[in-house]
């Protein structure tokens, strides 16, 4: 979706603690195991 969008240099990386923030939303036991909680960086060169 992000490089459909004209991004570039796109990187996903999962927090270390994803596990620990999903559990604190309370929407249920074992949701962290679907679910990833992840800083996103991406460019988007001028037009």
């Amino acid at each position: 979706m992000l490089a459909n969008a004209g991004f570039q240099n796109i990187e996903i990386t999962g927090k270390q603690n994803s596990d620990d923030v999903i559990r604190s939303w309370n929407f249920g036991e074992g949701v962290e195991k679907m679910v990833l909680s992840a800083y996103i960086r991406a460019t988007k060169p001028a037009c």
